[in-house]
């Protein structure tokens, strides 16, 4: 759990005793490059439209968060369209794949190892300072863990960002654990396939 810091003025950061092995399983799946995976940028999408479709065709970015010393999206959805579904173009975003692990949700929804549901990023005291809402204009966030079942470690997360506060219902957080869960399969089935873009 975080703590807050009297120095900072700001809540810690969850200490991720997970990553050494997080790390090493990582190098035994073959995905510890950093290198952005075609299959996962498709999860993304679906994922991103899925809850368009949910919230009434609002915008959002779907991402695949593998998360190590950083937060490296190797899955990251392309441009919405209106009505929210992807345009299918290649963008500028798909470059920005790595953030700090102090910005956004991430390593929040890792340390607790269950979805997190912010309908409002404000509405959370550790959201104070965080570059993604500031920077990114981050309103909403909905992740899930993407927890391997055959070690029980976590890889990193499924999520949506959007500029909108968004009411989030059960069905949008199942959606969310089944795309985390659909995640690992992919992450697990790669070294065979290794489809890189």
């Amino acid at each position: 759990m975080t703590t807050y810091n009297n120095q900072t003025g700001h809540h810690d950061l969850p200490v991720d005793t997970e990553l050494p092995a997080r790390l090493a399983l990582l190098e035994e799946l073959g995905l510890h490059d950093q290198r952005p995976v075609a299959e996962l940028d498709a999860l993304a999408d679906r994922f991103a439209d899925a809850v368009s479709d949910l919230a009434g065709g609002q915008v959002f970015t779907g991402i695949i968060n593998i998360i190590t010393q950083v937060q490296f999206f190797a899955g990251l959805s392309t441009p919405r369209a209106a009505g929210g579904h992807s345009t299918g173009q290649a963008s500028a975003s798909r470059t920005e794949r790595t953030m700090s692990r102090s910005e956004g949700w991430c390593v929040y929804t890792l340390d607790r190892r269950l979805a997190f549901v912010l309908d409002d990023v404000r509405d959370w005291p550790r959201s104070v300072g965080n570059g993604a809402m500031h920077k990114l204009g981050v309103q909403t966030y909905l992740g899930a863990p993407m927890i391997d079942p055959a070690t029980g470690i976590s890889l990193g997360t499924a999520c949506v960002i959007g500029r909108q506060v968004t009411w989030w219902d059960s069905e949008a957080v199942e959606l969310s654990k089944r795309v985390a869960a659909e995640g690992v399969q992919l992450l697990k089935s790669l070294p065979a396939r290794r489809a890189l873009i």
